[in-house]
């Protein structure tokens, strides 16, 4: 086993995070499952695969401290894996909603069906057989091997990524192919043989609470002595930033149709941004297109009022969207729905804008 892995493992033994809610320890006695015991302190008992699963799925592209909440709720509302292949895509995404990067969670329903109808509802051991299920990648599988079974397997996050970036002041972004070939093969270098599981939560753990983005902790590091961005006081210049691209911007309207104090929403395509959740019916933010979107949707509504244009950020460019309150008459035939009953899945602007409807509605009725 390298320094690197020995220092780092016996960091974590002391100051690892052990408390998170998907690491509850799962024990061979008959009580099952503990509350949540030092990891380090107990070698024959292993983690709930499908806690860790779902963990591992939410934690891209988020962090720890707002996916706490989601998981909780999660799994409140599907305890098992049996549970969430079972439930509606609505019922799914409607426990995830606020998230983002919704394909996470259609990919995490398709994968617990698939698992309940050809693995008999227990998660495949073989690396193989899970990196082929939807939405798991090299990284995610081998973190859901290693944490859930103690097999040995590398995992390569964003955390591992900064930290053996630092460490190694490696040139290049992440995004360039040699660079991460390159920290692929220095992350399989230090994962040991031995106490593969406690080694994965530590070099994550220390990416995530000590070789933080900004303000690294150095003097409380336990490789401090082996990282050569410490010891040439690069920090800051690594991992090499991913050259700035400057986002374009978009601008919609969002038609809120309103009768009897119910709003119309319509389910979107599983493809494509919000996938699978509910929204209101948009178009161009111009007279033009909103007033053709109106007539199609109710030749006799009317305009009630336009709020203020507010911004939404994707990863690819930047959405203006300008919500106008549209009254349609008692004789329209689309669905309308209670916004205060709702058990769907709504995009978060979506959410924003019917949290405003109570005065509108009261206008409608």
């Amino acid at each position: 086993m390298s320094n690197f892995s020995i220092q780092l493992l016996t960091w974590f033994d002391q100051h690892g995070r052990t408390n998170l809610p998907w690491q509850a320890i799962h024990s061979n006695h008959p009580e099952g499952i503990t509350n949540n015991p030092k990891i380090g302190q107990h070698e024959e008992s292993c983690t709930n695969v499908y806690h860790v699963w779902l963990s591992e799925i939410m934690l891209q592209q988020t962090q720890v401290a707002t996916v706490i909440d989601y998981f909780n709720r999660f799994t409140q509302v599907f305890p098992t894996l049996d549970d969430l292949a079972h439930a509606s895509e609505d019922a799914v995404l409607a426990q995830w909603a606020g998230l983002g990067y919704y394909a996470r969670a259609r990919n995490l329903h398709k994968t617990a069906k698939i698992i309940v109808c050809e693995y008999g509802g227990k998660f495949p051991q073989e690396f193989e057989q899970v990196i082929a299920l939807p939405g798991i990648g090299r990284s995610t599988a081998g973190a859901i091997l290693s944490l859930s079974f103690k097999q040995k397997h590398t995992i390569l996050d964003g955390n591992v990524k900064r930290v053996l970036a630092r460490v190694h002041q490696v040139e290049g972004h992440y995004s360039q192919s040699a660079t991460l070939n390159q920290l692929w093969q220095l992350a399989d270098h230090y994962t040991p043989n031995t106490r593969t599981n406690h080694y994965t939560q530590a070099i994550m753990d220390l990416g995530a609470t000590i070789c933080t983005r900004s303000q690294p902790k150095c003097s409380h590091c336990p490789v401090d002595n082996l990282c050569n961005s410490n010891k040439n006081q690069t920090q800051s210049e690594y991992p090499i930033p991913k050259p700035k691209k400057i986002k374009p911007n978009r601008s919609i309207a969002m038609l809120v149709f309103i009768k009897n104090g119910h709003i119309h929403l319509y389910k979107r395509p599983s493809k494509g941004i919000w996938g699978g959740l509910w929204s209101f019916i948009e178009c161009e933010d111009n007279p033009e297109t909103i007033n053709r979107a109106l007539l199609e949707f109710d030749p006799s509504c009317s305009i009630i009022t336009k709020l203020p244009i507010f911004k939404h950020t994707f990863t690819h460019y930047h959405l203006n969207i300008h919500t106008i309150i549209v009254s349609c008459s008692q004789n329209n035939h689309h669905k309308f729905y209670n916004p205060k009953l709702l058990s769907v899945g709504t995009p978060k602007p979506v959410s924003s804008i019917i949290s405003q409807l109570d005065k509108h509605t009261k206008q409608t009725q």
